[in-house]
Formats: structure tokens, C-alpha cells, sequence
């Protein structure tokens, strides 16, 4: 795993071990709240529902963290192949699935370090392609994929239908990132 130094930071990522759980998910609460404001809450409640379902995740994904100062600051799921995500990837792309860093610790470079766990592991796995969703409504989160290299894949973008019935739905961007 990496342990890159950006602005000065080193950022170590390892794997996710079942004591680090409690600390991954207090990460990723505080960092998906904000969205709380910009998803109705009929939505936002089942994605959140998701992104802190960390065993589903784990059981077809691997799940990492970075440490700053001896706590959780982010965390990401990587899948050897993102066919298992059930989000319509072609089998043999790998993928990464809910990137989470403290908002406390933002701008360390801890997204880039959890990105790069991701595509090392991509790469030594031999997928040709890392791909992941993400939203207009995260600006950070768009900045960060573009600066790495991600670039559209409009074919694979996502319409998440909206609650209650009738509702606008979302639509969750799909990135990809060639690694051949």
C-alpha cells in the first residue's frame, strides 16, 4: 500500500481490519452529511444506508483506510473486478466505491493516497480500466478524479431512481481511468 507525502503529510493506507470499523464509519458520516441538504431525504437515508453497509461491501470488495495521527482520516472500497458492484461495469475493470475522508483532514492528500491504493491494486490484478460513480453535486470529488486522470464514461452513468415514486431521480456519473 502506499504511503504517499503530500502537503507535507504522510498518508499511510492499509487495509481495513474489523476494529478500525467503528472509526471508518464515523469518517463517513461526517463526510456524506453534507449531501444531506442537496438529496431529498427519501433518498438520502437509503445512500446512506449503503455507503455505511461496510460488510456487504467487504464481502466482494477490499476495504482500505488511511491513518493521520493515529486515526481513521479516510476510507475507500476497492473491487478486483466492479462487475460485483451491480452497478453495470464490464468484468474485468476494477472499481472503487465510496471514498470517504474526514472534512477535518481534507486538502493532506488523503483521496489521492486512497485513489492511488486503488490503482496499484488495479494494476497488480491486471485490470484494464479503474472506473467508479460519482455525483454533480460533489465538486471535490469530480476536482480530485479529473486531477488523477479519470475521465468520463457517459455509457455507464446511473439514473438512481428518486423517492417517493415520481421523484426527479439522481444521476450518478461514471469515470474511468485507463490503466493499459
Amino acid at each position: 500500500m502506499p504511503q504517499l507525502s503530500l502537503s507535507g503529510v504522510a498518508v499511510p493506507v492499509r487495509d481495513a481490519r474489523l476494529p478500525d470499523r467503528q472509526g471508518i464509519r464515523r469518517v463517513l458520516l461526517a463526510a456524506y452529511r453534507e449531501f444531506a441538504a442537496v438529496l431529498p431525504p427519501a433518498l438520502f437515508g437509503p445512500y446512506l444506508a449503503d455507503i455505511l453497509d461496510l460488510d456487504a461491501r467487504a464481502r466482494s470488495g477490499r476495504l482500505l483506510m488511511a491513518e493521520h495521527a493515529g486515526r481513521v482520516a479516510g476510507t475507500v472500497t476497492c473491487y478486483g473486478d466492479a462487475a460485483d458492484e451491480g452497478l453495470g461495469w464490464p468484468p474485468g475493470w476494477a472499481g472503487l466505491r465510496d471514498l470517504g475522508v474526514d472534512p477535518a483532514l481534507r486538502r493532506l492528500g488523503i483521496g489521492r493516497a486512497l485513489v492511488e491504493a486503488c490503482r496499484q491494486l488495479a494494476e497488480a490484478a491486471g485490470a484494464p480500466v479503474l472506473c467508479l460513480h460519482t455525483a454533480a453535486f460533489m465538486p471535490a470529488a469530480l476536482s480530485l478524479y479529473e486531477a488523477i486522470g479519470f475521465r468520463r464514461a457517459p455509457a455507464f452513468d446511473l439514473d438512481v431512481p428518486g423517492r417517493p415514486e415520481g421523484a426527479r431521480p439522481v444521476r450518478l456519473l461514471a469515470y474511468r481511468l485507463d490503466l493499459a
